[in-house]
């Protein structure tokens, strides 16, 4: 087996035929770019008293109110236990109330309240501002990356 080479840099002078550049890996910079446009996504919605996982939870619902639990978590992308604390914060916050489902009393579905619907009119136009600055660093090849992504997360496993 081929002893790998790594780097931080393209820069670097290569020294091996078995080599991982860091700062040319797709996932490395995928990352990087997705925690950049968190910081900035955390930054605007701060001022209203909401953090990032209650905004994907409250982005879920305000386009289909009265998800459960499990479809949260799975549609958000984080463990069933992280989504229960959050819903816990977001319930103690105002922003949503659990109510048992009709159909099935072993259900939790995830509602949200009148506060908590009020939030969209406010959230969403900071989220749009922050992802058309990105995109718009982008110029001409913007919606080609976003097609870009799109297909990479075809067939990952995930619903989101």
């Amino acid at each position: 087996m081929a002893a790998w080479k790594v780097r931080r840099s393209a820069g670097e002078v290569a020294s091996a035929d078995a080599e991982f550049v860091i700062e040319a890996s797709l996932g490395y910079l995928m990352n990087r770019a997705a925690r950049a446009m968190a910081q900035q996504l955390a930054e605007a919605l701060r001022p209203a008293g909401v953090g990032i996982g209650q905004w994907a939870v409250l982005m879920f619902l305000w386009a289909d109110d009265g998800l459960t639990q499990a479809e949260l978590s799975r549609i958000v992308a984080i463990e069933p236990p992280t989504m229960v604390r959050t819903i816990d914060r977001m319930a103690r916050d105002g922003l949503v109330e659990r109510r048992r489902d009709a159909g099935d009393g072993r259900l939790s579905r995830i509602y949200l309240t009148g506060r908590g619907r009020k939030l969209r009119d406010e959230l969403v136009p900071r989220a749009v501002a922050v992802n058309e600055r990105n995109i718009g660093r982008l110029g001409k090849q913007a919606d080609m990356f976003v097609g870009l992504l799109k297909n990479l997360l075809q067939g990952d496993g995930s619903s989101g």
